[in-house]
């Protein structure tokens, strides 16, 4: 019989310019699951372990520790070394006591050290917002995660962030005059703003985000802003590695 369904592996010269790895070492690199992220925009979780954070040598010892459920992804084991990796992800290995976050930047998604209390929390974007059977709300967030919830009155761009894996509701933030706005792709990824103001959009313009960034106040799609906090992020959002 045919084989069926796409590979699993892609020859590293073809890989995403995002991606932070060596491109003249062995020639074949895990590929991303289909899932939530686009391929530019998530590392298989094989290649975290070996490539970015070097815990391991070689795909044998990926496949070794993965098998033994050493590696956890937003508080749970993950088997896969195609398992994708993306904005906002926390990747911890307990028998080391090390948890890493990845977060935006110019260059594509970097990971920062995140620790004790930190490592269990997750901001999510929310993407979609709909009433489902029973009239409860329910929030599409930008992982492929969904909440139901009725208490949370939320729109698409606003913020929750969860508690992992549990993924109960910590804290919430409005894409709102006032807030402190994270710049999540683009030349700006990275940087941090006060959102001046939040313009509605029309059929032939998407809503619009007045902000001051470092090099000055600038107008952004509002896809592209991430609300992380009012005065200082709630967690880190800037490399520390």
């Amino acid at each position: 019989m045919a084989k069926k369904g796409g590979s699993n592996r892609m020859k590293r010269l073809s890989a995403p310019r995002q991606w932070d790895i060596g491109r003249k070492g062995a020639r074949f690199a895990w590929k991303p699951s289909p899932g939530p992220y686009a391929t530019a925009y998530s590392y298989p979780l094989g290649l975290v372990i070996r490539d970015i954070l070097g815990m391991v040598k070689d795909a044998r010892e990926v496949r070794h520790v993965l098998t033994l459920g050493e590696v956890l992804v937003d508080g749970r084991v993950r088997h896969s070394p195609s398992f994708p990796v993306g904005l906002f992800n926390v990747v911890e290995v307990p028998k080391e006591k090390q948890a890493y976050r990845f977060i935006p930047s110019p260059d594509g998604l970097k990971v920062t050290k995140v620790s004790g209390e930190e490592a269990k929390l997750k901001l999510c974007s929310i993407r979609r917002k709909l009433k489902v059977k029973g009239g409860v709300i329910q929030y599409g967030l930008h992982d492929g995660r969904s909440l139901l919830s009725d208490s949370l009155n939320l729109s698409p761009g606003d913020t929750v962030v969860l508690r992992v894996p549990e993924q109960s509701v910590v804290v919430s933030f409005k894409l709102a005059k006032g807030s402190l706005g994270l710049v999540i792709s683009g030349e700006r990824a990275g940087q941090l703003g006060k959102i001046i103001e939040v313009k509605k959009g029309s059929i032939t313009r998407e809503r619009m985000v007045e902000i001051s960034l470092p090099g000055g106040e600038t107008e952004l799609p509002s896809r592209l802003i991430l609300p992380v906090g009012t005065d200082k992020p709630i967690i880190g959002v800037t490399p520390n590695r």
